[in-house]
């Protein structure tokens, strides 16, 4: 099932065309009961290793209790016509990624589109601190914001004053064009999302 195009022909929409170029995104389709309907390559791995996310005999769930209510109570807002867009912990809560799903429909059935991207992967800190201009301190502050530290938390990761992380912070928010932790976290999901 793997990348394979047997789901394309059962069922047939454009998310499933969309998706079997694309093997180095973790996408997954699925319906409307969570019956895995096609993944890319990069999803079966993903299944398989960290993710919060597994493939249980055909049918996608969370690795635990929490996180599968957590993907049902998803699934629910994406059928409803929301966009999903959400951070999502591995079962560890080492590692967070990003969920995205919507629904989509050809002729009367009815799919989920998942995308699910390793948001702490160590590609993603240069991208952001070459998209908003950041020095390196910058973009690792960003990071710990990211990851929900304080701005005490982060100065004692990084074995510097709070003053120091504050100055940080004020560069970050002026030149990310925000002005509080919530508008950075919004920023950032629209772009990786």
């Amino acid at each position: 099932m793997d990348g394979s195009h047997a789901a394309a022909t059962m069922f047939d929409t454009s998310a499933v065309r969309f998706c079997l170029d694309e093997d180095q995104i973790a996408r997954i389709v699925i319906d409307q009961t969570a019956t895995v309907l096609w993944r890319s390559r990069a999803a079966a791995a993903l299944l398989s290793g960290p993710s919060p996310l597994v493939d249980r005999g055909g049918k996608i769930g969370g690795v635990d209790r929490r996180t599968h209510h957590f993907l049902m109570e998803r699934m629910a807002e994406a059928l409803s016509g929301q966009e999903v867009c959400q951070f999502i912990e591995s079962d560890d809560g080492d590692r967070r990624f990003l969920l995205r799903m919507r629904a989509v429909q050809d002729g009367d059935q009815l799919a989920l589109v998942i995308v699910l991207k390793d948001f702490d992967a160590p590609a993603h800190l240069p991208r952001l601190g070459a998209l908003f201009g950041l020095s390196i301190m910058e973009a690792r502050i960003l990071a710990e914001i990211i990851a929900g530290h304080s701005a005490d938390r982060i100065a004692e990761i990084k074995g510097v004053s709070v003053l120091t992380v504050r100055t940080h912070i004020k560069h970050i928010h002026g030149k990310m064009g925000v002005r509080s932790k919530e508008e950075i976290l919004a920023t950032v999901i629209k772009i990786f999302a």
